[in-house]
């Protein structure tokens, strides 16, 4: 499966929308609560703004077929980015059909180097549920080292869940792995 990382644009809320009505349990909990249209509009303006302001940087991973197609396959955001210390906190989710063939891991390993040398974010954070491998094998696989455990960090359907907490400084030897070509800005 071919794909690339773009920026996020008004005319991707249809088919955003069409993503948040096919998505599956492994994606709810990662998408906004109003999943029409116009609630995926209203998060692509919201994105767009605040990557306008320096405060985040999201990319949509695109199937790179026919350019009138480019089916949304996932996203990478890097989200309360902090000029002062140098750090923000990474998040990514992909398709049903989009998992288990490297994609994410790409994405994210080309997104990754794109905030440390593009735009000099010297640490990346993030966290999973460590009863999601799969999370955790995307972190791993781009490089992301494990700093600690958060205890019952999480609640979802009144369950508790334990997050690992993991970084990459852009100091750290760069993952070896395939990278996702990056599309420029619009």
């Amino acid at each position: 499966m071919s794909a690339i990382l773009r920026p996020w644009k008004s005319g991707d809320a249809e088919a955003l929308a069409g993503v948040y009505e096919r998505a599956d349990d492994a994606l709810l909990s990662n998408i906004p609560d109003d999943r029409t249209i116009v609630g995926a509009q209203t998060w692509i303006t919201s994105i767009t703004d605040a990557e306008a302001a320096g405060d985040l940087c999201a990319r949509a991973i695109v199937h790179d077929g026919d350019r009138s197609e480019q089916r949304i396959l996932g996203k990478v955001m890097a989200s309360g980015i902090e000029r002062r210390h140098s750090s923000a906190w990474i998040s990514y989710w992909a398709v049903a059909e989009a998992r288990g063939h490297g994609l994410v891991s790409a994405a994210l390993r080309s997104f990754v180097d794109f905030l440390h040398d593009e735009l000099g974010i010297y640490r990346l954070e993030l966290g999973y549920r460590v009863n999601n491998p799969a999370s955790a094998a995307v972190a791993r696989n781009a490089g992301f080292i494990i700093e600690g455990r958060e205890r019952e960090k999480l609640l979802y359907d009144g369950v508790r869940y334990d997050t690992e907490v993991c970084a990459r400084l852009s100091g750290d030897p760069r993952h070896p792995g395939l990278r996702m070509p990056i599309a420029a800005p619009h």
